[in-house]
């Protein structure tokens, strides 16, 4: 019989530490996992840090039996970066951020394998994206949002606008600041991320061939738009004309918009482009003015709208034509002042054609309100002072009605007469425009500024239109009403609102009811010398560096026009 077999002997005594400190570990000496300090650095006075694992993800996607047959490949992910590249947000909006993402099994509108193949940055902004942005558009963004997964360029579009957005609403506080503009600018970190995503969208876009167009045309007008939405948002006219030629461009591949999505995009462009105009007519010269084109609806946009965002591009469409023609003929009485050769014919001709076109723009407004559904329709309440009360269900039948009240107020011929008619009398010439003017002051009222200043950043908020409002309303005391509400605004949140400049505004509002105390009515406002527009939004929330404006009005005293260029800074 065999004997067992004697126990192999050990080559070494050496027991090899897969957990060392890393003092110990550098040495390539043994640890003796001792925590909180191992033997070793104790006794030689070191200190004793312990390495966290690494993890390297060898993530391998199956194919779904379920979904259409389609070739899937192996990811390999890298480590995620360090927690310094997460960018931060103030306490409230963190809150806000851990709430939207709340008892969701997914990260943004991604799965749980696809977003570890993100960056924390990546995740943050799509984090943010879905629970402030999407609210304040169109809802055919929630289908974009759902491709980017597939295609790199739209995402880099979705997170450039959603970086914009939040440096934009958290602003940072400027060494200084000079008369109307804002001491406050932009959150430059976000800014500078957004301009990062934007430049890599933009590469992508570059290189596409013909044939990549019109195999993912629907992708590439999803990312137009966003780009039309980021450039609006920074005041960058020349950079959204680009855009809006590259819309038109790639418009001319689809013989009928008939298709939903397109259809949607189409209307969420052409709201953007109404703000673009609002935002180009304040502040610039009188013959820029003048000059304004008209932006019809595409004829798919024509019929009878379906959803609370048809409605709300087609009231754009009539507020802004509206407001066109109407400024046109009140400028056109000032712009006479200036030339020798005025013709009284002339000037009667310009109004009849004024008025007739503003009949017609208010029959197309009375199909638009007849049909409102009830959801959408203002309620009156009588509260304890006696006086009505405005509310509505949503924020968005809100601001759709304001739309439509600001239209009125343009068709309202009360100043039109005043200014054909030099001999007319004051009294009376206001009271519809009063009216409509004060109806839209109580809307502002009712809605709560925070939510207007987060969710009207991609249409025209009630700073643009209060400003329309006051310039056709010649009573002081809703024009003091517009006052305090842009001075609560500017309490609150101090930037813009709708994208529109509140501290300039502020002060073209106080302007205007210091004349009106001494005697005086303005109709209207613009720049000694027109600069293009300004510069773009990086930096600031003014596009415009105005120190002085031209203010137009009659004095009621002496019953004559006159044209006073008056400094901001009072």
């Amino acid at each position: 019989m065999y004997k067992p077999a004697p126990p192999r002997p050990k080559k070494t005594n050496i027991i090899r530490s897969r957990n060392g400190c890393k003092s110990c570990r550098s040495r390539r000496t043994k640890c003796d996992e001792r925590k909180p300090t191992c033997g070793t650095c104790a006794r030689l006075g070191k200190n004793c840090d312990y390495a966290r694992p690494a993890f390297k993800f060898q993530v391998a996607t199956v194919e779904n039996p379920k979904s259409s047959p389609k070739a899937l490949a192996t990811a390999t992910v890298s480590n995620v970066p360090p927690e310094e590249t997460t960018p931060t947000l103030p306490e409230d909006q963190s809150l806000a951020v851990v709430h939207a993402t709340r008892d969701v099994p997914s990260v943004g509108s991604h799965s749980i394998i696809q977003s570890l193949q993100m960056t924390d940055r990546d995740i943050f902004y799509t984090t943010y994206w879905e629970g402030s942005c999407l609210p304040a558009l169109h809802p055919i963004f929630h289908f974009a949002t759902s491709l980017a997964a597939d295609h790199p360029i739209l995402n880099d579009a979705l997170l450039a606008l959603s970086a914009c957005n939040i440096g934009r609403l958290h602003a940072e506080r400027r060494s200084a600041s000079l008369g109307s503009m804002c001491p406050l600018s932009p959150s430059l970190i976000h800014q500078t991320r957004s301009h990062l995503y934007y430049s890599s969208a933009i590469q992508k876009l570059t290189i596409m061939q013909s044939q990549d167009y019109r195999r993912n045309s629907t992708t590439i007008l999803i990312v137009l738009v966003l780009f039309a939405h980021l450039e609006q948002a920074m005041g960058n006219f020349q950079g959204f004309h680009c855009h809006v030629r590259g819309m038109m461009n790639l418009l001319e591949w689809h013989e009928g918009v008939k298709d939903a999505a397109i259809k949607s995009l189409l209307a969420s462009w052409m709201q953007i482009r109404y703000v673009v105009w609002w935002a180009r007519a304040y502040f610039s010269s009188l013959e820029v003015c003048q000059k304004l084109p008209s932006i019809p609806l595409p004829a798919s946009l024509l019929d009878v709208p379906q959803t609370l965002h048809e409605r709300r591009v087609k009231v754009l469409s009539i507020m802004c034509e509206s407001h066109r023609l109407n400024c046109n003929a009140v400028l056109q009485h000032f712009r006479n002042l200036r030339s020798e050769d005025t013709c009284v014919s002339d000037v009667s001709e310009h109004y009849a054609y004024c008025t007739a076109l503003l009949h017609h723009e208010a029959a197309k407004l009375d199909a638009w309100v007849l049909q409102l559904p009830p959801s959408e329709q203002p309620i009156y309440e009588l509260n304890d002072t006696d006086s009505t009360t405005i509310r509505f269900q949503s924020h968005d039948a809100a601001l759709n009605y304001a739309y439509y009240v600001v239209a009125r107020a343009m068709q309202c011929t009360g100043v039109l007469r005043l200014l054909h008619d030099s001999e007319s009398t004051h009294d009376g010439q206001y009271d519809e425009e009063e009216y409509w003017v004060q109806t839209l002051v109580r809307i502002a009222q009712w809605s709560d500024i925070q939510t207007s200043v987060t969710k009207n950043s991609y249409t025209i908020g009630f700073s643009g239109l209060l400003l329309a409002g006051i310039l056709r309303c010649q009573s002081l005391s809703i024009g003091l009403e517009i006052q305090d509400w842009l001075q609560t605004l500017i309490n609150l949140q101090p930037t813009e609102e709708g994208a529109f400049p509140i501290y300039q505004t502020f002060n073209v509002v106080k302007i205007i009811n210091q004349q009106r105390a001494i005697g005086r009515d303005i109709f209207a406002v613009t720049q000694p010398v027109d600069d293009g527009g300004g510069t773009p939004k990086i930096t600031g929330y003014n596009s415009q560096s105005i120190t002085s404006l031209l203010f137009h009005g009659r004095d009621q005293h002496l019953g004559c026009l006159s044209q006073e260029c008056i400094s901001l800074d009072v």
